[in-house]
């Protein structure tokens, strides 16, 4: 994976592979939290959005992936890997931009 500026096409791959078996409509979504679309991810929990666009190192997202904060995510699985959480983290440094790098606010 470069260093290309990810989009939902790129993050939802690796949300669909480890994340959406808790996190998606059919499943029952933990906290309300729905990764199996984009609209849900940007709406995050009911805690309250798990990313703040443009800034990864403040999404608790980002935080359950490093196991800085609990419980760690994937919740009793094999962690990401530092590739998979780098793009994330690209993906949320650059706005979240939806698939064919449109931000949520309709910049880019």
């Amino acid at each position: 994976m470069g260093a290309e500026q990810p989009d939902w096409g790129d993050v939802s791959a690796i949300f669909n592979e480890r994340c959406v078996m808790c996190h998606s409509s059919v499943f029952g979504a933990g906290l309300g939290l729905r990764l199996d679309s984009y609209q849900g991810a940007v709406a995050g929990s009911t805690k309250g959005p798990v990313f703040v666009p443009g800034d990864a190192s403040r999404s608790e997202l980002i935080r359950r992936l490093r196991g800085e904060s609990t419980p760690r995510m994937p919740f009793l699985s094999v962690p990401l890997t530092q590739d998979q959480i780098d793009l994330i983290v690209r993906w949320i440094d650059a706005g979240l931009p939806d698939i064919g790098n449109r931000a949520p606010n309709g910049e880019n």
